[in-house]
C-alpha cells in the first residue's frame, strides 16, 4: 500500500491533478474509502468524485457521504421496461430517483455554478445519456429530474452513444440522429433547467473519443494509457 500511495502522490504532483474520479466503485467501497483516508492523512484535499451508474442503495450512499465530495450519478431509464430490457432492472427509475435525493441530500447541487469557481469541490451532476430511437425515455428522465429536484439541478445532456457492437434492438445499432438530440434538447429548454451541460451529436463526429473500442482489433482501445512512468 505505501508504494502505491507513493506512485499516486507522485502522479497528482506531477499531473497537477485537480480531483481523484472513482468510476463505479461501488463494489470497492471499503477499500476506497481506506485510501481516501490515507490521502487524506499525507495532506491531499482534492475532490473525491464518485462516478455512478445511479442504481445504488440509499444505505449505501450513506457509508460513503464521509469520503466523497462530488457525486457523478447517471440517470439512464425512466422507462421501466426499457431499463428491464437493457440493464436487467425493471426498478432502476425509482431506485435512481431515491439514491439521486440522497447524494443531493448530502452535498447539494454542483457548487461551480453558484459561485466564482471554475472547477466544483462540492455537489451533484446528473448525466443522462440519450438512446437512438428512445427519445421518450430521455424526456420523461428530464421530466422526472426537474419534478423532483427543479429547474437549478445541473443535468448533462449526453448524445455520445456509439453502437461497438450489434444489438439485437435495431434502433441500438446506430448513433442518435440530430432531430432525436434536438427534441431531447428543446424540452430541457423548455422545462426551464437553469444549469445545463450538453454534448451535442456533431461532436462525435468531428472529435472521436480516444477511449472509444474498436472490438475487431486485437487491442481494442489501442495503445494503453500512460501510467506515468
Amino acid at each position: 500500500m505505501e508504494a502505491i500511495l507513493e506512485k499516486l502522490t507522485d502522479m497528482i504532483k506531477r499531473h497537477r491533478v485537480h480531483n481523484i474520479n472513482f468510476v463505479t466503485p461501488d463494489h470497492f467501497f471499503p477499500h476506497v474509502f481506506h485510501l481516501t483516508n490515507l490521502l487524506r492523512d499525507l495532506g491531499h484535499r482534492l475532490p473525491v468524485i464518485y462516478n455512478l451508474s445511479g442504481y445504488q442503495a440509499v444505505n449505501m450512499l450513506k457509508l460513503a457521504e464521509p469520503y466523497v465530495d462530488i457525486y457523478l450519478p447517471d440517470f439512464k431509464f425512466s422507462d421501466p421496461s426499457l431499463a428491464k430490457n437493457l440493464a436487467g432492472q425493471k426498478d432502476y427509475p425509482e431506485i435512481t430517483i431515491e439514491a439521486i435525493s440522497e447524494m443531493v441530500r448530502q452535498k447539494g447541487f454542483l457548487d461551480s455554478f453558484f459561485s466564482d469557481r471554475q472547477t466544483a469541490s462540492k455537489g451533484v451532476l446528473v448525466r443522462h445519456l440519450i438512446l437512438p430511437g428512445n427519445v421518450d425515455n430521455s424526456i420523461d428522465v428530464l421530466s422526472a429530474l426537474f419534478i423532483e429536484f427543479g429547474p437549478e439541478i445541473p443535468v448533462s445532456i449526453m448524445s455520445q452513444y456509439y453502437p461497438v457492437r450489434k444489438s439485437r434492438y435495431k434502433s441500438l445499432n446506430r448513433m442518435v440522429s440530430q432531430e432525436e438530440f434536438e427534441r431531447v434538447y428543446s424540452h430541457a429548454t423548455d422545462l426551464g433547467f437553469e444549469h445545463l451541460f450538453v454534448q451535442y451529436p456533431e461532436d462525435m463526429l468531428t472529435k472521436p473519443s480516444a477511449f472509444l473500442p474498436d472490438f475487431t482489433r486485437k487491442r481494442p482501445f489501442g495503445r494503453q494509457i500512460p501510467s506515468g512512468n
